[in-house]
C-alpha cells in the first residue's frame, strides 16, 4: 500500500510541474535510528511553490460622514469593467475590505460604489481606473469622484447628505 500511494503521490507531483504550478522537490532518504535501535530508511517528502499565484489586489479604506463618525453597513461594490467582481459590508468601525483578481497595471475601468443602509446618505461611486476606451468615448462624468489606485493605499471615502452633497458639487462646478 506505501509503494502505491508514492507512487501516485510522484504521478501527482510530476502533473504539477508539467502544469507550472508546483515543483517536487526529490525525496531524501535519512537513516536515523528508529526506537527499537535499528537503521532504517525514512523518505521525507517535500513540495515546495514556484511562485505561481494569481495577483489578488486589497480594496481597503473607511466609509465616514461629514463629521468623521464611521458608517457601519454600507455595502460595497467593486466593478471591473462593468461586472461586479467582489462586494462587502463596512463594519462597526465603518472599514472594509475587499480582495480580488485584480492587475492594476491593465487597462480597465474599475469602480468601488458605497451603498449606505441609512438611505439619508446618497450612494457615491469613486473611480479608481478609467480604460482607454472609456477616456476616449468619455463615459464617465468628470463629476464622478476620482482617486488614484496604489497597491496598500486605503481609501477614506465620505458620504454625504443631499444638502451637503449639493454643496460638494457646487464647489467642483458640477451644477448648471
Amino acid at each position: 500500500m506505501r509503494g502505491a500511494n508514492l507512487t501516485a503521490l510522484r504521478l501527482a507531483a510530476g502533473l504539477f510541474l508539467a502544469a507550472g504550478l508546483a515543483q517536487a522537490a526529490p525525496a531524501p532518504v535519512t537513516g536515523t535510528p528508529d526506537q527499537t535501535g535499528s537503521s532504517r530508511p525514512r523518505r521525507t517528502q517535500e513540495i515546495q511553490s514556484i511562485g505561481v499565484d494569481p495577483l489578488y489586489t486589497t480594496f481597503a479604506g473607511s466609509v465616514l460622514d461629514v463629521n468623521d463618525k464611521a458608517i457601519p453597513g454600507t455595502e460595497v461594490d467593486l466593478f471591473i469593467d462593468g461586472d461586479r467582481t467582489a462586494s462587502t459590508v463596512t463594519g462597526p468601525d465603518g472599514y472594509y475590505e475587499l480582495k480580488c483578481r485584480y492587475d492594476y497595471r491593465q487597462d480597465a475601468t474599475v469602480i468601488l460604489w458605497y451603498i449606505p443602509a441609512n438611505r439619508s446618505l446618497l450612494p457615491k461611486a469613486v473611480v479608481l481606473g478609467e480604460s482607454k476606451q472609456s477616456v476616449e468615448n468619455q463615459l464617465i462624468s468628470p463629476c464622478v469622484a476620482r482617486a488614484k489606485f496604489t497597491p496598500g493605499h486605503q481609501f477614506r471615502v465620505y458620504l454625504f447628505d443631499p444638502a451637503n452633497r449639493i454643496k460638494e458639487l457646487e464647489e467642483t462646478n458640477c451644477l448648471p
